[in-house]
């Protein structure tokens, strides 16, 4: 039986402007779902613009179609505008003009903007999400373009299907796109073997700061303004950095602290390994995200705000080890 998915009528019916976006700082999911329902739109004849706050990151200058992506803020009221992959319409940084905002996500909890909204937080990526719009609206529109930006997502949400969100749906969506001309061995190149000796100075530099607490089990990094000025790179150049904290054996909850250019706000990157929820601990400071992998910004000194969240990690790992001795 066919799925009938709501935000696809509503947008066969739409004759006026479509804009496609997504949050600041874009993740590969992001901007892979961006480009994918962008490209899709196209080929259904449909008259779109896809747009960001921020630059397109390195890593994902491969994808296609990249010089479409506007910068927001766009002087244009939209008819309908298509938020990707965030909780909320402020997580794009700026403000959006149109008629309707429509939401497509896979991030626990948020704010329903449209009763056309699509949003499965049981979803691996949401460019797995989109996937399902897509082929509910016509599979045979999802070219190899469009399977490489929905891929990307697919990967780089999964940790290349490391991460506990992997289920079969998620290989299962990753057979079909490749059937469809994705091309995994591409892809994963491009994204996870171009670094430039200029971002490894800065990794260095940022590995240079890490702190554990709690007996080993919080790992911190920490990317000062003036480290991106030394190595001449920007924030974009961070994405990953906090998995190598990750990695450290006994480590159950990774931080990485970036600071912004008022040199008082912090964007907070948070991963952890199951045994704690981030995302409850990224809500608490205002933000959110999943289960293993969450975010937020925090304003104020270097040492309040550091101490501030290794404190509410601490709290959230001790309240999980007395729960497991109640079991």
């Amino acid at each position: 039986m066919e799925r009938f998915i709501p935000i696809v009528e509503r947008l066969k019916r739409e004759e006026k402007d479509i804009l496609v976006f997504t949050h600041e700082n874009p993740d590969g999911d992001g901007i892979g779902s961006m480009i994918a329902l962008y490209l899709f739109l196209k080929k259904a004849g449909k008259n779109v613009t896809m747009a960001m706050k921020d630059n397109v990151p390195y890593v994902y200058n491969f994808l296609p179609n990249i010089d479409d992506i506007k910068k927001l803020p766009i002087n244009h009221k939209f008819s309908v505008a298509i938020l990707v992959d965030a909780a909320h319409r402020k997580r794009c940084g700026t403000d959006i003009y149109s008629d309707e905002l429509i939401r497509i996500d896979h991030h626990v909890g948020g704010e329903f903007e449209s009763i056309y909204d699509y949003v499965d937080d049981y979803s691996p990526s949401t460019t797995v999400v989109v996937t399902e719009i897509l082929r509910s609206w016509d599979e045979s529109l999802i070219d190899k373009d469009i399977a490489t930006c929905l891929y990307t997502g697919l990967i780089t949400d999964t940790g290349s299907f490391r991460y506990n969100n992997t289920t079969s749906k998620t290989f299962e969506i990753a057979k079909f796109l490749t059937e469809k001309g994705a091309d995994p061995s591409y892809i994963s190149k491009m994204i996870f073997e171009r670094n430039k000796v200029n971002v490894l100075k800065l990794l260095q530099k940022t590995l240079s700061t890490l702190e554990l607490y709690n007996n080993n089990e919080i790992a911190v990094l920490t990317v000062f303004r003036e480290f991106l000025r030394e190595t001449n790179t920007s924030e974009e150049d961070t994405e990953g950095f906090v998995n190598f904290a990750k990695s450290i054996e006994g480590v159950k909850v990774a931080v990485i602290m970036i600071q912004r250019e008022d040199l008082k706000t912090w964007r907070v990157s948070l991963r952890g390994k199951g045994d704690v929820d981030v995302q409850e601990i990224a809500k608490s400071f205002g933000g959110g995200g999943h289960k293993d992998a969450a975010g937020c910004r925090i304003v104020g000194d270097y040492q309040e705000v550091k101490e501030k969240l290794v404190d509410r990690i601490t709290n959230s790992l001790n309240k999980v080890k007395r729960e497991s001795l109640t079991v």
